[in-house]
């Protein structure tokens, strides 16, 4: 359950990773080889989910499987969120 909530948090946390962590990690990389714009965001979750897995691995907890569904929800929580609040509101009229 805590591998879960650190991938949750990854995932969430990925857009404020990408300026710090993906942007610098794109340009390094687009010396060897082309990376699209649309690549940074996923380098930027994959580094989140990386941090994840070292914090998984370091307190022994969480699977691969929740890592990767945290993951996802988590960079799609927000969105979730809001589907969920449309649907709540239109069902209740």
């Amino acid at each position: 359950m805590v591998g879960f909530i650190f991938a949750f948090l990854a995932g969430f946390l990925t857009p404020h990773v990408e300026p710090a962590l993906a942007q610098p990690l794109a340009r390094a990389l687009s010396r060897h080889m082309p990376v699209e714009a649309g690549e940074t965001r996923v380098l930027a979750l994959l580094v989140a989910l990386a941090g994840a897995g070292v914090l998984c691995a370091l307190f022994d907890t969480g699977s691969p499987l929740g890592l990767v569904i945290g993951g996802g929800l988590g960079y799609f929580a927000l969105r979730l969120l809001a589907a969920a609040q449309k649907a709540l509101e239109t069902r209740g009229k």
